[in-house]
């Protein structure tokens, strides 16, 4: 994966660029210390993964995460690593893939690449006739409604407040929405995957290889299973993969 960290402190700029050496799949392929030179470097190189801090000269990081989707039209993971906790739920509704906080833990990093992974491996998960075009047209957000496409011809709006949860239906190879007031899961179509839900909006959150959760309808985690709020109190075989949980526990304990 072709990286690039931005921050004004060039020792963190280095300190970082050394822990990155111990992945055979991550290579470092520039540094900035602002966001002017950091967007010459993201149009040169067309990253696949930015380290982003959050306070940089001229616009914060935060802001400056939109633009990184739109130079790399939104194929680039950004991760935030800053010393400010307060700044980690504005991250996450800019979509960041994650947070870190500094001097970066080695232990934290590994875990957040092993989720980057599975991430990338799970949003690859597509029928074989996908058309890339469609996807954008599969799935359509209007304010707080989403147009999900089922087939060629319908469609169903729902509220977003209505999602408890997405799972991934390994039978048919599709994904499925549960809404509240419908019998039965809707089923998707093929060309929908992980990253596309995830894009949706901030409130979804993936909790394992096959779920992305409502976390608006969490109301807590018990053994590793999730406990949602009426009307989802009955879906109980809902189960946090490890490498997902610290990241759901702290977007949890930010709502």
């Amino acid at each position: 994966m072709k990286t690039i960290i931005i921050d004004d402190e060039i020792l963190s700029i280095e300190t970082l660029s050394r822990m990155l050496l111990e992945y055979d799949d991550i290579e470092v392929v520039g540094s900035a210390c602002n966001t002017t030179v950091a967007e010459g470097q993201i149009k040169a190189a067309s990253p696949d993964l930015v380290f982003l801090d959050v306070e940089l000269p001229g616009m914060s990081g935060v802001d400056f995460i939109r633009e990184v989707k739109r130079l790399t039209q939104g194929r680039c993971r950004v991760v935030m690593y800053t010393g400010h906790k307060d700044s980690m739920l504005s991250s996450f509704r800019n979509e960041a893939f994650d947070f870190l906080l500094k001097p970066v833990d080695r232990d934290e990093l590994s875990a957040m690449i092993q989720r980057l992974r599975l991430h990338i491996e799970s949003s690859n998960q597509k029928a074989p006739d996908n058309n890339p075009a469609d996807i954008n047209s599969t799935v359509r957000r209007d304010r707080e409604k989403l147009i999900f496409n089922t087939n060629f011809s319908d469609f169903r709006v729902v509220s977003i407040a209505d999602i408890g949860l997405f799972y991934y239906n390994s039978d048919q190879r599709i994904w499925e929405v549960v809404v509240s007031g419908c019998e039965e899961p809707i089923r998707l179509k093929r060309n929908v995957n992980c990253e596309t839900l995830l894009a949706l909006d901030p409130c979804f959150v993936q909790v394992s290889q096959r779920f992305v959760i409502n976390i608006n309808c969490l109301m807590e985690v018990c053994d590793n299973v999730c406990r949602l709020y009426p009307p989802f109190e009955q879906i109980q075989h809902v189960k946090v993969a490890r490498l997902y949980r610290k990241k759901l526990i702290s977007r949890f304990n930010t709502i």
